[in-house]
C-alpha cells in the first residue's frame, strides 16, 4: 500500500468516526419518552437490531414494561402465521392478514425461516397467544415457542406427576405474564400452573373445583382478555351415586381462579371456540349457516345466539374458483372478518376472508411459502401437516432465562 492509499484510508476512517460521533450526539438529544414511543412502533426485527445501538436502547427494549407495551402495540399489526411440518424440519413464516391495496395481485411471501422447534412426539399446538405458541402431548412434554425471537423452551415435566396431560397457554395483559395450565385428562387432580420466567416451577392451583377437561387429541382452549376457557366435566352426587355435568371452565390467568359456567342449551355445540369482538364464542356444527353462542356476561352466565350466512351458499364449502375446501379458522380482530382456510400441503396458502356486515368475500392466495427448493425436497408425501394461526402478533418475550 503506497502513501496515497494510506492517507485516503485514514481520511475515510476519520470521516466515519465523525459521522458516528455526530450520530451519538443526535441520539442523546432525543428525549427518552420519544425514543420509547418510536421503538414501540417498529417491527420486532428492527427493535432487536436497535438493541445494538447503545446500552441505553438495549435497556429500554428489554424492560418488562416495554415488552408488555410492545405486545399491546403489535396487536394492531396482526398476521396469519403458517407452520409447515415435514419429516425432517419445520418451516414457518408470517403473512399479511390485512387487505392488499393492489387487488390485481396477491401478496408474495419471500422470506421464511426454519426456526420452529423440533418436536418428535405426537405434538399438538395451542393457538397463538400474544405471540407465543404452546406445544404439548399427553406424556407431559411441553414446549413454548416464540417465533419472533426464534426461541423455544422445553418446560420441566409437571410435578407432582399428572396422568394424561392436557395443557394450555394463557396470558395476563395486566402484568404481562404468560402462564401454562396443566390438567389431568384422566382423573380428578388439582391443576398445575407454570409462570414463564426465571426461577419458576410447577405449583398447584389453589381452590380448584374437581373437574376433568374434555380433550381427545388436544385440549381445546381459548385465551381472551386474561381468561382461559375450555370445556370440562364436573362430578356431582345423585342418590348416593355420582354423575357428571359438562360445563365451560374459566381460568383467570392473573389471579389463578376458576369459575364454572353453564353451557348453552344446544346439542350442536362443537369443539371450537372463537374470539368474537373480545368475547368467547362457542361454535355450533350447523351446515346451513355460521352459528355460535356468545358469552355476554360471565358472572351472570348469559349467552346470546348469533347467526350469519355462509360465504358460499352450499355445504361442504367447496370453492369452484380455486377448487379447494374451506374450513372456518377464526375471526380477524381488527376487521371482524371470518377466516376460512384450506390446509392442504401445497406451495401456496389459500385463504378466504368473509365480512358478514358488508356481505363481502375476498380470496387471497399467498405464494412463495418456502420457495421452489423447499418443495422439491418435500413433496406431498413428506409434508405431514400445514398449520395456520390467525391473529398472530409479535412478542419480544425472551425465553432464554425461563429455566435459569
Amino acid at each position: 500500500m503506497d502513501r496515497r492509499e494510506e492517507e485516503a484510508e485514514d481520511k475515510e476512517i476519520s470521516i466515519q468516526s465523525k459521522e458516528d460521533e455526530s450520530c451519538r450526539k443526535f441520539l442523546v438529544m432525543i428525549p427518552l419518552d420519544l425514543i420509547h414511543e418510536i421503538l414501540l412502533r417498529l417491527p420486532a426485527k428492527s427493535v432487536a437490531k436497535f438493541r445494538c445501538v447503545s446500552k441505553l436502547w438495549s435497556s429500554i427494549t428489554t424492560r418488562p414494561d416495554f415488552i408488555r407495551s410492545f405486545v399491546s402495540q403489535s396487536s394492531t399489526r396482526l398476521c396469519l402465521f403458517v407452520c409447515v411440518n415435514t419429516r425432517d424440519e419445520r418451516l414457518s413464516c408470517s403473512i399479511p392478514q390485512h387487505e392488499n391495496s393492489d387487488r390485481s395481485s396477491y401478496p408474495h411471501v419471500e422470506r421464511y425461516r426454519k426456526n420452529a422447534p423440533k418436536f418428535d412426539y405426537h405434538q399438538r399446538y395451542s393457538e397463538s397467544v400474544h405471540g407465543l405458541i404452546g406445544l404439548g402431548d399427553f406424556c407431559g412434554n411441553i414446549v413454548v415457542w416464540n417465533p419472533t425471537m426464534r426461541q423455544h423452551v422445553t418446560l420441566p415435566k409437571p410435578e407432582p406427576r399428572v396422568p394424561c396431560v392436557c395443557s394450555c397457554l394463557g396470558y395476563d395483559p395486566v402484568e404481562g405474564k404468560y402462564k401454562v395450565l396443566c390438567i389431568s385428562g384422566y382423573r380428578y387432580q388439582d391443576p398445575l400452573v407454570f409462570t414463564l420466567g426465571p426461577q419458576e416451577s410447577w405449583r398447584v392451583a389453589q381452590n380448584s373445583p374437581k373437574h376433568v377437561p374434555r380433550c381427545t387429541w388436544v385440549l381445546i382452549s381459548k385465551c381472551i382478555n386474561g381468561n382461559l376457557y375450555y370445556e370440562a366435566s364436573i362430578p356431582f352426587g345423585v342418590n348416593d351415586s355420582f354423575e357428571v355435568e359438562k360445563v365451560l371452565m374459566s381460568f383467570d390467568v392473573r389471579y389463578e381462579k376458576f369459575n364454572t359456567i353453564k353451557k348453552p342449551a344446544d346439542d350442536l355445540l362443537c369443539e371450537f371456540f372463537l374470539d368474537y369482538e373480545g368475547k368467547l364464542a362457542w361454535v355450533c356444527a350447523d351446515v346451513s349457516c355460521i352459528r355460535f353462542w356468545v358469552l355476554e356476561d360471565e358472572e351472570k352466565q348469559e349467552w346470546s345466539l348469533r347467526k350469519f350466512l355462509l360465504p358460499i351458499p352450499k355445504f361442504p364449502l367447496r370453492d369452484t374458483i380455486w377448487e379447494v375446501s374451506w374450513e372456518l379458522r377464526g375471526i380477524t380482530h381488527d376487521t371482524g372478518e371470518f377466516i376460512f382456510t384450506d390446509e392442504t400441503t401445497s406451495e401456496a396458502i389459500y385463504v378466504l376472508y368473509y365480512d358478514p356486515k358488508r356481505n363481502r368475500v375476498r380470496r387471497v392466495k399467498y405464494e412463495g411459502i418456502g420457495g421452489e427448493e423447499f418443495w422439491k425436497l418435500n413433496d406431498h408425501y413428506n409434508v405431514r401437516e400445514v398449520r395456520l394461526f390467525p391473529n398472530h402478533s409479535e412478542s419480544l418475550m425472551s425465553l432464554e432465562d425461563v429455566l435459569s
